[in-house]
């Protein structure tokens, strides 16, 4: 089934909810088991939270689910994990264990540095550390990030959406030709009505990732035992980045596999088995 015959039965079966909370404007949706752990699924660079459809009615069934788009009000990460922790709060989410791909595991890493002692768990996909090393190489790496952030508030988007296809679909490693056909409508689905302004916000948001303190080893230290890292053998965040990363997160569980980085919307089931796992070792 392809994303876009896929994302009509999710809409139609998860319709979302809104919430203004503190000016910020929250889209999300929160289903699953009451009493269960709460898992809260953060979105990577597309800022969509429909990149969770595959996840959403498999992890549900034991846990409850939260996942939700980044609100454009909130114009920096140090603004928006303080509009999460009270759009948790006013959700009554406590100790929730996030689920973060590549932006949002690095939003995660933000969170749990402003936040110690609140977070339950972390399960990292496809993502880098916020330590100092990994920073300073992502500067290096996006040096012009500010000179495309204006060129994406003034061209004319509509133009600039096929180049952004491509460059999403550059993210493919040795994938199927059933894989390269799913990645190819999903982009195309996606870029159909995204507005520019979503893109700017979330490049914004991209861009201010350099701004942010390092976290260290000891942000984590309370994390000990409830870490999994998933990470992809061919993924954008080179083999020093990942390094980097289990260095700071004090022994984590880590499950290496094949792909790229969009694996985590490609191979699923592949995920889904190694968080279960994760989950119930968490028991």
């Amino acid at each position: 089934m392809l994303y876009s015959e896929k994302l009509e039965l999710f809409e139609k079966e998860h319709p979302c909810q809104f919430v203004t909370v503190d000016g910020a404007r929250f889209r999300y949706i929160l289903c699953g088991r009451e009493g269960g752990k709460t898992l809260v699924l953060l979105n990577g660079g597309m800022n969509t939270l429909e990149m969770w459809m595959d996840y959403v009615d498999d992890l549900s069934q034991e846990n409850r689910v939260l996942l939700f788009d980044y609100p454009q009000e909130l114009r920096t990460n140090q603004e928006l994990v303080v509009g999460m922790h009270g759009f948790f709060r006013r959700l009554d989410i406590r100790e929730p264990i996030f689920v973060g791909a590549s932006d949002g595991g690095m939003v995660s890493q933000i969170y749990v540095q402003k936040y110690p002692g609140e977070t339950g768990g972390l399960i990292l996909i496809s993502t880098g550390g916020m330590d100092e090393n990994t920073l300073k190489s992502l500067k290096r790496k996006y040096l012009l990030a500010p000179v495309m952030l204006w060129y994406m508030k003034r061209c004319n988007y509509e133009k600039l959406k096929p180049r952004l296809i491509k460059a999403g679909m550059s993210h493919l490693r040795n994938e199927s030709a059933e894989e390269v056909a799913y990645a190819q409508n999903m982009f195309e689905t996606i870029f159909k009505d995204y507005p520019q302004a979503k893109d700017v916000h979330i490049s914004s948001l991209l861009a201010d990732l350099m701004n942010q303190k390092p976290v260290t080893a000891a942000d984590f230290e309370a994390l000990q035992g409830k870490i999994l890292l998933i990470l992809p053998d061919q993924d954008f965040f080179s083999g020093q980045m990942q390094q980097d990363l289990i260095r700071l997160m004090h022994q984590p569980k880590i499950a290496y596999v094949s792909g790229g980085h969009l694996s985590t919307v490609l191979k699923t089931e592949d995920y889904l088995r190694t968080i279960h796992d994760f989950l119930d070792s968490l028991n």
